[in-house]
């Protein structure tokens, strides 16, 4: 019994060193929090007009043709992941206000100019894009559009429809010299002739 109660003592006593030792090298738990930052970037496409050596060009006087074809490019920068939808749209300016100036006829893309001193008639810009006489649409003059590059597009009704990647885009477009034989008469009047292009997200 007197070895039997050391026994329990000495056991109890290196229990009592094993805790306390296991108890002095285990780490000291303390409390923490963390914040996380999260920044939203929204999907974005900005579209520029980029200068073009050609946006203004004489119109001979006998043919109603360019002396120079116009060209016009646009810078497209975009981040979204998907292939974009752009419009690519003509505009100009009749007794109604701005009409839609980029119409096909004959397999073929045209755009149409209005004289700016002198108004054309909404009537007028109409007979142009069915392909009346030239007495029936004075002051109006249409140029074919040559190419649209840059970008995979296709005419759709009255504009073109411009599909644009992730990065960044030039889209150019080339508008030939040679007048819409329909369009251009003698009672044409002088002065600028005017159509103004955009390339938007909106189809509007």
């Amino acid at each position: 019994m007197h070895y039997s109660g050391y026994g329990d003592i000495v056991l109890k006593k290196l229990i009592t060193l094993f805790i306390t030792m296991v108890s002095a090298l285990m780490p000291a738990f303390a409390e923490s929090a963390s914040a996380d930052f999260s920044i939203l970037l929204p999907e974005f496409v900005k579209v520029e007009s980029v200068l073009s050596p050609v946006l203004i060009a004489n119109i001979t006087d006998r043919t109603g043709n360019l002396y120079a074809p116009l060209c016009s490019k646009f810078k497209v920068i975009t981040n979204s992941s998907e292939t974009k939808k752009l419009y690519l749209k003509a505009n100009t300016v009749t007794d109604a206000g701005q009409e839609n100036a980029m119409f096909e006829q004959g397999g073929q893309v045209y755009i149409a100019f209005a004289n700016l001193a002198k108004i054309p008639k909404s009537q007028a810009l109409a007979n142009c894009k069915m392909g009346s006489l030239p007495k029936d649409s004075p002051g109006i003059v249409a140029y074919p559009v040559t190419s649209v590059t840059g970008a995979e597009n296709k005419f759709v009704r009255d504009k073109y429809e411009v599909f644009v990647k992730n990065g960044t885009s030039y889209v150019t477009v080339n508008i030939g010299s040679n007048v819409l034989k329909n369009s251009f008469a003698a009672n044409d009047a002088k002065g600028f002739y005017q159509t103004i292009l955009s390339l938007t997200e909106a189809d509007i």
